[in-house]
């Protein structure tokens, strides 16, 4: 089924931050919403022990009440980097901050 003069939400947010110069609000946004899901995929209890405060200049701050999952983070940092670049669409994640 085809629908005419309808877009997909994610093209018409893109569209419409760019326009507005909002893309690094929209970016700072997805990062922040995916860290969950994304980190415990690869770090088991970090959902519960990790949440993502602060992204600024590509770089994604994050608050770990565990010196262990921040370490197991801190190991994978690149490929929980290169996911979330993935699901948010374009490469804007470039470092893991973590304060402990």
């Amino acid at each position: 089924m085809s629908y005419k003069n309808f877009s997909k939400i994610d093209k018409v947010l893109s569209q419409t931050a760019k326009q507005y110069n909002l893309e690094n609000a929209l970016s700072r946004h997805r990062a922040l919403k995916h860290w969950q899901e994304i980190a415990e995929a690869f770090v088991e209890g970090s959902q519960s022990l990790t949440k993502a405060v602060d992204f600024k200049k590509g770089i994604l701050t994050v608050a770990c009440l565990s010196r262990e999952v921040a370490g197991k983070i801190k190991l994978l940092a690149q490929k929980i980097m290169e996911a979330l670049n993935q699901i948010i669409g374009k490469r804007v994640v470039y470092a893991i901050y973590l304060e402990v």
